[in-house]
């Protein structure tokens, strides 16, 4: 699907959102870095994550509101 119509699909939104709340859990909970700069590094990137999950998630919802569809 074309970028311009998928920026529309509260569907898109969710499932990027979703994949990132996975990917920032699963960074944050097995990687292990040896210096403290890494683990610093890892933390900020997986919270990143996490909240690039939550703008994502919440845009999918408001589209989901604004065309009238169903939250399940």
């Amino acid at each position: 699907m074309i970028l311009k119509n998928r920026l529309h699909d509260p569907n898109a939104f969710t499932g990027i959102g979703m994949a990132c709340l996975a990917t920032g859990i699963v960074v944050q909970r097995f990687i292990h870095p040896p210096t403290d700069f890494w683990q610093g590094f890892v933390m900020g990137f997986s919270g990143g994550l996490i909240g690039i999950s939550i703008v994502f998630n919440l845009r999918g919802l408001a589209l989901r509101r604004r065309n009238g569809e169903s939250e399940a």
